[in-house]
């Protein structure tokens, strides 16, 4: 009957010791939460803003080394990119029409899921479990040269909002996609993700605003923090 028993107990602690190995805790001391303006405009962030979330400078509040905009042959190395451009479409009455088409993308190497909604969430979460992290997957990279016009070279509204809207994160943060409920503000609604970098870092990141108060109007407000690294 004391063997049955102690088999029991034994069990118990293992079951126990492998629910606490499957939580990664927050490190909310050592990596601050982290703020950044990024311009939409296409003529500013021409070739996208990069956000590389671990680095040697990580546990720093602000740092040069947190995103930077890219050139068209830079080596910053980034987990997500924030990129716009402007795409146009033609009006009921056939006229050309334009707008920013901002989007955030994965870098190959990166993986991101949903996990919840909201700047309180975003602050409440503590703990991630091996069910959230079993949702990551992998992006299929964009390439925005299938969505030009042959003959006019602009970019076309309708193909690539499709090709946008299938990326885990892609525009569903921009105002006139992302649905308000009535009562609510736009910051309990923005999406939050859960992000794991190249170097296998846990990262909670969200739009916090898209199109802030002036003078920041023509910038994007994004929030992060890494969780464990």
């Amino acid at each position: 009957m004391k063997l049955k028993l102690s088999i029991f107990t034994l069990a118990v602690i293992l079951s126990s010791c492998d629910k606490d190995e499957a939580i990664i805790p927050i490190t909310q001391g050592d990596y601050p939460v982290k703020e950044y303006y990024l311009e939409r405009d296409p003529k500013v962030n021409v070739w996208g803003a990069g956000i590389d979330f671990v680095h040697s400078e990580s546990e720093l509040t602000e740092t040069d080394l947190d995103y930077a905009y890219l050139t068209e042959s830079d080596t910053f190395s980034y987990d997500i990119k924030f990129y716009t451009v402007k795409a146009y479409s033609y009006s009921e009455n056939g006229d050309l029409q334009s707008e920013g088409t901002p989007a955030i993308l994965l870098a190959p190497t990166t993986q991101a899921c949903k996990i919840g909604e909201g700047i309180s969430y975003f602050d409440s979460i503590r703990t991630i479990s091996e069910a959230i992290t079993g949702e990551l997957v992998y992006e299929s990279p964009i390439d925005y040269s299938l969505y030009k016009d042959s003959e006019t070279g602009f970019y076309e509204q309708e193909n690539l909002s499709a090709a946008l809207d299938a990326c885990i994160i892609g525009q569903s943060f921009r105002s006139n996609i992302l649905v308000v409920p009535e009562g609510k503000t736009e910051e309990e609604v923005q999406a939050v993700y859960l992000i794991k970098t190249i170097e296998g870092a846990y990262v909670k990141f969200m739009v916090r605003r898209f199109k802030p108060d002036k003078p920041n109007e023509k910038q994007t407000l994004v929030r992060w923090q890494v969780i464990n690294k």
